[in-house]
């Protein structure tokens, strides 16, 4: 018989970062599985909305089984951890925890300091020695997180050395055998800060640092030529974009922009130019591959003061599906999600007489080092103006979803991607037009 949740329980669940339907409300909460680890259970709960939607999410109980989240509870991870290193199984009511090793797992780990990690996260990420950091992804989705899959790729089959290696993972697995990536672990960049936070205070202090977003920019072409690599594994290698895909990129960002629309309904955005076909026709007959797909300086680490950056978290949008984010796309998306979060900087850090100076300064500065590095490629446009052109059109998809999700997870900051739209648009409008 199902168990709901109490409602303390609950509502404690639908205040959290990574719950991901804000706008709207829980109707009911029920435990699917409960798989006893350490004293706590790690349960696997799914969440009907009042909309008639479902999703189902992580939920680890404390040992009173009350509210309290075993994620703070060092046993309870550590156990995870084991679970991964050894690569054993724990049966639960219905599935099965499994827990998997890659070879760059460190032997000589003790787990004697366990450290949840705290702030705003989609995830929730616990810190074993200082030496491996294990983020336990709270929506659970049947299938393979790209998170574990291009870690692996990047780890196993390429030479690129500036995203963290893959130590090991969690899956569980239902009981019609469906799995679903639960946790990852990786190496911990223990000299590594957060790029988002590096760069507010950088511009607080005055200054732009713009050669270390030049480094920035080459680091991401070189990511994208690693993830270009032939291989035999069919979820990555590169696939030439044709007029389909043109097509169906297009309609996408449609649905985005009218998804924007509802999300702040009552608001004027204004109307998309037309250019937006056109400009993704630029990368006709280039490749579509595997790529970051949540890109912005929250998911860098930067080192030695922007001497150098680390590329991190690869699962992708948090609001689309997992197959859309395990599909080949342009990689000139994470080029455009960069530039958008430049204007989160700007916007946030630097005054309005200020921001729009710096922000035009830094977006050149990234573009530059990016083309540097990537020039030749089979990935990229053919010239700098259908480069342009081809970001633009991405840019405003970018600046579309990021109100939907501000809308929804962090109500105080629509402004920031609304006046992005409204940028974009204008943007795509003046490169249509000199096309």
């Amino acid at each position: 018989m199902a168990v709901r949740l109490d409602r303390n329980t609950t509502d404690w669940l639908a205040q959290q970062r990574w719950f991901a339907a804000k706008t709207r409300r829980i109707a009911e909460a029920v435990v699917e599985d409960r798989i006893p680890l350490e004293g706590a259970a790690l349960c696997v709960v799914r969440v009907a909305l009042d909309d008639g939607a479902s999703d189902r999410y992580v939920v680890a109980l404390g040992r009173d089984a009350t509210g309290a989240d075993a994620f703070d509870d060092a046993p309870f991870c550590r156990g995870l951890l084991r679970l991964m290193a050894s690569g054993g199984e724990v049966r639960g009511e219905r599935g099965a925890l499994r827990g998997h090793r890659s070879r760059a797992f460190p032997t000589s780990l003790a787990a004697n300091d366990v450290r949840r990690l705290r702030g705003e996260q989609s995830n929730t990420s616990v810190i074993f020695d200082d030496a491996v950091i294990v983020k336990h992804f709270r929506r659970l989705t049947v299938g393979e997180n790209p998170e574990l899959e291009i870690t692996r790729f990047l780890t196993e089959h390429t030479t690129f050395r500036n995203t963290p290696r893959l130590a090991g993972a969690l899956e569980y697995v239902d009981a019609g055998g469906a799995t679903a990536t639960l946790a990852v672990a990786q190496e911990l960049v223990a000299d590594g800060r957060d790029g988002w936070q590096w760069l507010l205070e950088r511009l607080a202090a005055g200054d732009g640092v713009l050669d270390a977003l030049g480094r920035l920019g080459r680091r991401t072409g070189e990511l994208h030529l690693a993830l270009a690599t032939p291989t035999r594994d069919p979820a990555f290698g590169t696939e030439p974009i044709g007029r389909d895909d043109v097509a169906t990129w297009t309609a996408a960002v449609e649905r985005q922009v009218e998804a924007a629309r509802a999300a702040v309904a009552g608001r004027h955005l204004p109307d998309v130019p037309a250019g937006v076909a056109a400009a993704l026709s630029e990368l006709l007959g280039a490749a579509k591959m595997r790529h970051h797909g949540d890109f912005h300086l929250g998911q860098t680490l930067c080192l030695r003061e922007g001497d150098d950056f680390m590329l991190i978290d690869f699962e992708g949008e948090p609001l689309r599906s997992l197959a859309e984010r395990r599909r080949r796309h342009t990689p000139l998306r994470d080029v455009a999600g960069m530039l958008r979060s430049f204007a989160y900087a700007a916007a946030t850090s630097l005054p309005s007489g200020r921001g729009g100076g710096w922000e035009s300064d830094a977006r050149g500065a990234f573009v530059d080092g990016y083309r540097a590095a990537a020039r030749g490629a089979p990935f990229t446009a053919a010239s700098a103006d259908a480069f342009a052109r081809a970001v633009a059109a991405l840019e405003l998809e970018k600046a579309a979803y990021e109100i939907v999700y501000e809308a929804n997870n962090r109500p105080d900051w629509v402004e920031i991607p609304v006046r992005g739209f409204v940028s974009a648009t204008a943007s795509l409008a003046r490169l249509a037009g000199a096309a």
